[in-house]
């Protein structure tokens, strides 16, 4: 089978791994490889599982051929080549950039596709398609803080516990919300370890714990 050469360029994420693709900002790539070469896809999720392959899919794939030759096509099949051509390389620049903790992350300027995209088969709509590669966003302290706060406004939402007690617990939401200010969630690739968190959880009340421990529904929240 023949090999070809063909350029393109193609819009990037805003910023790897978090959600959100520019209108403005494209990487510039060549694709050296085969015109067309076969992968194994998930038949259920349409991701592509295996590359270049020659033999009969297993049970749960599907066999699928990427055409590098057509427009539309040619950036999945380079985002793939990386894992079937022998002499592929890709020159990466960085940027040091210093987290609020002091660590030094290394920005890529000019991302890979492979570093943006993932290959799928859109099956609704018969052709081939990328999905961003996102990575989830963390901070402990603020999952123990969301915790705490949707236990309170669960009883709060179906309660009426009087004014006193309403006002406390208006305030206590209120207080994680300015928590959850100071300590956000966190990009954790470019840390080395997460920064510290700024101030401690606020507490439920005791009086305001108590009221909705009387309230408290099997399946719904749980005591704190």
């Amino acid at each position: 089978m023949a090999n070809i050469t063909s350029s393109f360029t193609y819009l990037l994420p805003t910023e790897l791994y978090v959600a959100g693709i520019s209108t403005n900002v494209t990487g510039s790539y060549t694709y050296k490889g085969p015109e067309d070469f076969d992968v194994w896809i998930s038949a259920s999720s349409g991701k592509v599982e295996k590359v270049d392959t020659k033999s009969a899919a297993p049970s749960g794939s599907l066999v699928k051929t990427i055409n590098a030759k057509d427009s539309s096509q040619l950036p999945m099949a380079y985002a793939l080549s990386h894992q079937f051509v022998d002499d592929y390389s890709y020159s990466y620049t960085y940027t040091d950039e210093t987290q609020s903790n002091g660590d030094v992350y290394k920005k890529i300027d000019n991302p890979d596709l492979k570093d943006a995209y993932e290959v799928y088969w859109d099956f609704a709509n018969s052709k081939w398609t990328f999905k961003q590669i996102l990575k989830k966003l963390e901070n402990p302290n603020a999952d123990e803080a969301v915790r705490r706060r949707d236990f309170v406004k669960t009883y709060a939402d179906q309660y009426d516990f009087g004014d006193t007690i309403n006002t406390k617990i208006d305030h206590y939401i209120a207080g994680i919300g300015t928590y959850l200010t100071a300590n956000p969630y966190h990009k954790p690739w470019k840390f080395v370890t997460l920064p510290d968190s700024v101030g401690t959880i606020p507490k439920i009340p005791s009086d305001v714990s108590i009221e909705l421990n009387k309230v408290s529904i099997s399946g719904i929240g749980g005591a704190v």
